[in-house]
């Protein structure tokens, strides 16, 4: 019996050895398990080329998900990923749409791409773009290309299946301050029909030709020293606006005034000894009616507003990124988190977080 498991052991290691070599996405884990040594398979396959954040995600009609990152958009359509880059499209930071017809364009201010079922090539805004947006348009805002020297007039497009329209944010305009209004969200269609749209300096909410602005004033932050930082806007399903500020945490909208929630919880980075709300990127809604926000360096936040709980997912969590640009909530109601250092996409298992692509 000796001499059998004196054979058996090397043998079992050489077969396991040459296993983990033959298949690059293999990889074992202990982190969820170290305490029962019970080894984790996790397929690596799927996962996303490293690159600079995943910051945007669409499912589209056909239930491809699509990804769009500085360096490259890719599709996933179930089985394989498939990557579009400079060599064969945009090679840009982009917000993903998908019109009526199922086309998808993918914009970042100041051009547009559309999908021809192979690459995607440079289009011209024009009346054939329409989406499943406000009155079937695509709403994209206009954009200043960060080698520009010159004042591009801020504000946003709105194209139809008629006509094109673009309605100026209504702002002073600062040569010296070019920038303020740079987009930072895409544009986000709310319950009402209101066009909400994010600049790092304000948000803009469109409707009926009219805009409503919401800034530093709005936000009672005049004495406030913290660079104005706004990275996301979403409606929940009350209607209420969210908005996340990197440096300044979230606020909430809810028609009349704006409140400071992350005040309000006290989850600033003075009331806390370790993770906060500051800075804060990201913002979705579950099925349940929870509240999600993505930051940086604090991990994930998910808010129950009916027991006023909070719980925070960390590294510990499975949430390796150190920031979380966008949360997406798909057909199926799951929410998908993209992040950045590492580039990675996760889904919420119910406990923790699995990193999907």
């Amino acid at each position: 019996m000796k001499i059998k498991s004196i054979w058996f052991y090397p043998l079992l290691v050489v077969i396991t050895l040459n296993y983990s070599c033959s298949n690059p996405g293999y990889k074992t884990s202990n982190s969820a398990s170290e305490t029962n040594n019970i080894e984790t398979k996790i397929d690596t396959n799927l996962w996303l080329k490293e690159t600079r954040g995943i910051r945007d995600i669409l499912e589209d009609s056909k239930g491809n998900i699509w990804f769009s990152s500085p360096d490259f958009t890719a599709k996933f359509d179930g089985k394989t990923i498939h990557y579009f880059s400079k060599d064969n499209g945009p090679n840009i930071v982009a917000n993903i749409h998908e019109d009526i017809n199922g086309i998808i364009w993918i914009e970042d201010g100041f051009k547009i791409f559309r999908y021809n079922g192979k690459h995607f090539i440079e289009d011209k805004l024009n009346n054939n773009s329409v989406s499943k947006g406000n009155q079937n348009s695509l709403w994209v805002q206009r954009g200043l290309s960060p080698t520009d020297t010159s004042y591009v007039e801020p504000g946003i497009y709105e194209f139809n299946q008629t006509s094109g329209k673009f309605y100026r944010y209504p702002v002073n305009r600062d040569d010296n301050n070019k920038y303020l209004y740079f987009p930072t969200t895409k544009a986000y269609v709310g319950k009402d029909s209101t066009i909400w749209a994010g600049t790092m300096e304000k948000v803009f909410g469109l409707r009926k030709n009219a805009f409503i602005s919401i800034g530093r004033e709005e936000m009672q932050r005049q004495n406030d020293s913290i660079q104005m930082g706004i990275r996301g806007i979403f409606v929940d399903s009350k209607g209420k606006l969210w908005i996340a500020d990197n440096g300044a945490g979230i606020f909430v909208y809810d028609g009349v005034e704006v409140e400071n929630f992350t005040k309000k919880h006290k989850l600033n980075k003075s009331d806390t000894e370790g993770n906060s709300l500051h800075k804060a990127f990201s913002i979705a809604e579950d099925s349940l009616g929870n509240m999600w926000f993505g930051t940086v360096y604090s991990g994930i936040w998910r808010y129950n507003p009916k027991t006023a709980e909070f719980k925070n997912y960390t590294k510990d969590d499975g949430v390796k990124s150190d920031n979380i640009w966008t949360i997406y909530r798909t057909s199926k109601g799951e929410l998908l988190f993209g992040g950045e250092s590492p580039a990675a996409v996760y889904k919420f298992n119910g406990k923790a977080f699995d990193r999907i692509h």
